[in-house]
Formats: C-alpha cells, structure tokens, sequence
C-alpha cells in the first residue's frame, strides 16, 4: 500500500468541454427549428468556427484576465487635479474580449460579411442570438455593453430623417462597425437613485441652450461632430457601460415631460491636437462593487453640462427608450440561457470522467434522472427565448420564410399577431428565463460537488463565476417584480384585447397540433391553463392583478413553453422532443412505461440520441 503525496496517486481526468453547436442536442434543436435546413455552408461554417473560438484557451485566458484584473478608478491627477481624460482602466482581457464582440457583429444591424445579396435568406436576430448563447459565458459580460449598443443602434436608426439625422448616422455607422479601431458601444442611462424601472422620479434636466450659449461653447465630441444644443444635468446610480462611446439616457425637459437624449461620451479639448479628448460633462464618482460581473466597470455618474441631442420628440422619451427595452430584454433572455447551457454542458462532460462507488456519474441513474429534469426546463426555456428572438427579428423585417419555426406556424403569419406576441411575452420571457437559469446553474454548481464551488483555475470549469454572474439576470431590465407588472400593464391597457386575441389564436393552433399528434393528457392541461390566465385577466381589476403577478407569469410560462414543445416535437416526430414536451407539461406524472425505460429516456434527454445502453443500477 502506498501513500499518495501531491505528485503520486489519483488525479481526476481533466473534463473535456466540446463545442456546443455539436455537442448540446437543445441548443441543434434550435438551429434546425429557427434556421435553414440545412444551413447555408457560410452560416454553418461561421457557428462551427466561433462556437471552438469561444472556449479556446486564449479566449478563455481573456476572461480570466478580466475577472483577475478589474476595473479602477484614477480620478485625480498628481496634483489633486480631476483626471478628465482617462480615469476608468479597464483591464487588458476586458479590451480584447470587446473587440471580439465587435468583431463578431452581435449588434443586430451589423453586416453579415458575405450575405450581400442574400440576407434575406434566414433570421439574423436567431443567427446573432445562437452566436451570442454560445458567447456569453466566456465574454467576462460584454455582452452587456453589447446588448445596450445593439438597442440604441436601433433607436438612432429609427431617427436619420430627422433634424439631428446626420449626427445619428455618423454615431450608427460606428455602433454598427466590425472594425474596432473604429467601433462605438453605448450606454443606456436610465437608473437614479430614485429608481430603476420606475423613471418618474428621475432627475436629471435637460435644457436647450440658447444661440448665443451655443456660440460661446461651440465645441465637437472626439470625432469631430459638433456638440448638442441641449445641456443635461443630473446623476446616475447605475451604469453599466462606464467605458462607453456614447449613451443614451432619459432627462425631464418639463416637470411632467421624460425625453431621449443621445449623448456622446468624449469632447475634444479646445486649443489642443484634436485627437486629445476629455468626458463630456461626466464624473465617474465611484464604482460599484458587485456580487458578480466583477470584470463589467458599473458605476455611479454625476453629470453636470453634457452636451446632448434629443431623440424623438420632446416627453416621448420612455416610449423612445422602449425600443432599446425590447432589445435588451431580449439579451437578458439569450444570457439566461446561455450560462445555463454552458453549465450543463460542463456538468456532461464532468459526468463522462468522474468514477464515484465504481461507475460513471453517466451510468448512475439518480444522477443522470437530475440532469434530466434540469435539461427539461433548459429545452423549454431555449425554446422560450428564440422564440422571442424569432418575432423580433421578424418584427424589424428578418424574413423567416425559410424555416421550419415559419412552415410550422410557431410564427404568426400576420404582422401585428407578431408585434403582440412579442409585447405581451417579452417580459414574461426575460422574468421567468432569469430565474430558472439562477436556479439551474446553482444546481450545477452541486452537480460538480467542491469542484462547482471553487473559482477555478480552469476558466471552462468555473461555474462559481457562472453563477456570480447570472443572478444579475434577474435584476437587469427589471426585476420580477418589474416584469409581472409590465405583465399586467400590457393585458389591462388599451391593446391587451389585440394581444390576448393574438395569443388565443396562437394557442389554438398548439392545441390543434397536440391532439392531432396525440398529445391527449398534455392538452387538457394546456386548456386548462390558458382558462385559467383568460379568467385571471379578465374579472380582475389591475390593482388585484398585481397580487397574482408572479402566478401569471409561471402559467403563461408554462402554457407557451408547452406549445413550442409540442410543435417543435410534432415536425419531425423526434422521440427525444416528445418526452421533453411530456414531462414539461404533466411534470413529475408517473410515465406508463418501466422504471428502466424512463432511465433510458434521462439519459437521450441528457446525452442525445448517441447515449449509450446504461447498466441501470440505482
């Protein structure tokens, strides 16, 4: 008998983490469902390529570098002087990781190298989203400032034929830029220390400046364009987008009137070379110091003469900034999942290595059978949030046509059935997707035992960042709370009637294809869901809504979620697909089939089609 030491003895076989465009069967289920079949050779190309890049060591090393190497404030010069010019850093792993994400192109209206002529052929909002799921969990969150750029992207984009349109094009051109030595990110600056979601309480002012102010003060941001006519004064609790080009923010411009602004984030220096820059009217006053996204710099910012454009129309301001609301709620929704799947992915390869009393962790039932109901929940949520990309790209003109999501009907065919949808569901989507990732990747923590709780070496391994980083999730964009009202607001305004009428016939189409594919038990449940919501909705006031928010989101969660799992099943007849619509729907109801057959079935949900026969001891 031989001791171990710290040389000798047993070491646990490093797990091998595979890309997940290939090796996650959820995440292929998708793209089959919501992109060409099969995919054009340049999109296929371009997934396989990026989904090794993401988990290649220097990538990796990056985040690493970022999470190590956090963001900090020099503030003063030597001589107690306020440090204008540079006083966030940001580490080297932060920098390039943003350039990757530029790089790559996930702000929605970016060009897609090589589609000129044939853009139209696929959904670029699935196509972006599937790259970004793959992304996320290896991008230290640049993703967030890549998500508030992606949205003011849009909004500008909505506004070039206006009076400031030449302004906006030039700040789209560099928003939209694969070029990082060009390329703008932007901020979103919403957050006071009166609220978050809640903007009547903002106060911040905005004031147009008279001709002989603007005379006086006739200065250009970093790039050479002049400056606002309007003055802004105020202070932001939250940022997260610190290191931003440009941001776009709310200011009252009357006591009851919320505006827009667009913002640039640097001004050139007067009477010095050009390419000397100082903050445009901002002083970062301190950085947050968070539970997770340690790499992302958020801070708190005092704003005292920036010069800014309005967007829009005076008092217009938060539905200006809805559009941007839409955007990244919708990347609240990609990263829930994406950390999720990454987890679980993580936890597939562990259980292919780990021996524990003899066996695999793959051929021990009980352990598979927990991977399997968290795999279930996974599916329905994937299905979830690229359904919502799907109508937001059809929404902002992708055409789908192309695609099974599309040949099935998942998609409405009519235009403002599709704006409804995505109004009524977008709040449900990012409440209920942040939750269950929370709950799913603390879960994987376990999964791994001690390993799971370190922050590890191994940056592929590290959950425990993983799971710092996802419980954001549930806070961004608004939280629960946040989203069931929003909920409520939607179904009890003056077009709930438009999107319950666009949800029912939805519905009745899943219910039409459940009973045509002999889903007889899932569709009495499902009926009795959605009369169940209908009947909340409907003879309740608003103020009693509220109580029930929280409920309202779980069964309309649960109603939608078993639709797009019925559907998706029913195109192919994959059995795998069938018990995932199954057991999402009649939960934990016991299956007529033996002990040994539901073990086999945990293990096609886990490992897909190629598991292996399991020797099924429990």
């Amino acid at each position: 008998m031989k001791a171990s030491s710290s040389t000798e003895g047993f070491f646990q076989v490093q797990p091998s983490i595979q890309p997940q465009i290939q090796e996650d069967a959820v995440l292929r289920r998708i793209v089959s469902l919501h992109l060409p079949s099969p995919l054009p050779p340049s999109l296929e190309k371009d997934l396989t390529r990026f989904s090794s890049l993401v988990i290649s060591k220097p990538v990796l090393d990056f985040a690493a570098e970022a999470e190590r190497n956090q963001p900090y404030l020099k503030p003063l010069s030597t001589f107690g002087i306020e440090n204008k010019q540079d006083p966030l850093v940001t580490g080297e792993g932060w920098r390039a990781l943003q350039d990757i994400n530029i790089r790559e192109g996930l702000v929605g209206l970016a060009p897609e190298p090589g589609l000129t002529g044939h853009g139209t052929q696929w959904n670029t909002r699935v196509s972006k989203g599937i790259k970004s799921h793959l992304w996320t969990p290896s991008s230290a969150m640049v993703t967030c400032p890549g998500s508030m750029t992606d949205g003011a992207a849009k909004l500008l984009s909505r506004h070039l034929d206006s009076e400031n349109g030449r302004i906006f094009a030039e700040a789209l051109k560099r928003l939209t830029s694969r070029d990082p030595s060009i390329a703008w990110t932007s901020g979103q600056w919403m957050t006071e220390r009166s609220g978050g979601s809640d903007v009547r309480g903002t106060e911040t002012v905005a004031r147009k400046l008279t001709p002989k102010e603007m005379e006086e003060d006739d200065g250009v941001d970093s790039e050479g364009m002049p400056l606002g006519p309007w003055r802004l004064d105020g202070f932001k609790w939250f940022s997260s987008a610190t290191d931003a080009n440009m941001s776009i923010m709310l200011a009252k411009t009357g006591e009851h009137s919320i505006s827009a602004f667009y913002a640039p984030l640097r001004r050139q220096v007067k009477g010095k070379d050009p390419r000397e820059s100082e903050l445009n009217g901002v002083r970062i006053q301190r950085l947050k110091n968070k539970f997770g996204t340690k790499a992302l710099p958020t801070a708190e910012l005092e704003i005292k003469g920036m010069r800014g454009y309005l967007v829009g129309k005076e008092g217009q301001g938060v539905k200006e900034i809805s559009t941007i609301l839409n955007i990244t709620r919708t990347g609240n929704c990609i990263a829930s999942v994406s950390y999720w799947g990454r987890s679980l992915a993580i936890c597939r390869a562990y259980s292919k290595v780990r021996v524990t009393s003899g066996r695999l962790l793959q051929d021990t039932p009980s352990y598979v059978r927990t991977l399997a109901r968290d795999h279930v929940k996974y599916a329905a949520s994937m299905h979830l949030t690229f359904f919502i990309v799907a109508l937001l790209g059809v929404s902002e003109g992708s055409s789908s046509s192309s695609c099974m999501a599309s040949q099935t009907n998942i998609l409405p065919r009519d235009n403002n059935h599709t704006l409804a949808l995505l109004r009524l569901l977008t709040p449900m989507a990012k409440a209920r997707t942040a939750l269950r990732a929370i709950k799913g990747v603390r879960a994987s923590m376990e999964n791994l035992g001690g390993i799971g709780y370190l922050e590890n070496e191994d940056p592929i391994l590290n959950i425990s960042r993983i799971f710092r980083d996802t419980c954001v999730l549930s806070i961004w964009e608004g939280t629960t709370e946040v989203m069931a009202d929003d909920l409520m607001r939607v179904v009890k305004g003056s077009k709930g009637p438009d999107c319950l009428d666009a949800l029912d016939k939805w519905v009745a189409h899943g219910l039409r294809v459940a009973r045509t594919h002999s889903f007889t038990d899932e569709v009495i449940v499902l009926q009795q869901l959605w009369a169940e919501f209908l009947s909340y909705v409907r003879t309740k006031d608003r103020e009693e809504l509220n109580l029930y928010g929280r409920k309202c989101l779980k069964d309309l969660e649960r109603l939608v979620c078993g639709c797009l799992l019925i559907i998706d099943a029913s195109r192919d007849g994959d059995g795998v697909a069938k018990e995932i619509a199954r057991r999402w729907i009649l939960r934990d109801a016991i299956s007529p089939t033996s002990w040994t057959d539901e073990v086999g079935w945990d293990s096609r949900i886990v490992y897909g089609d190629s598991a292996r026969p399991r020797d099924a001891r429990l």
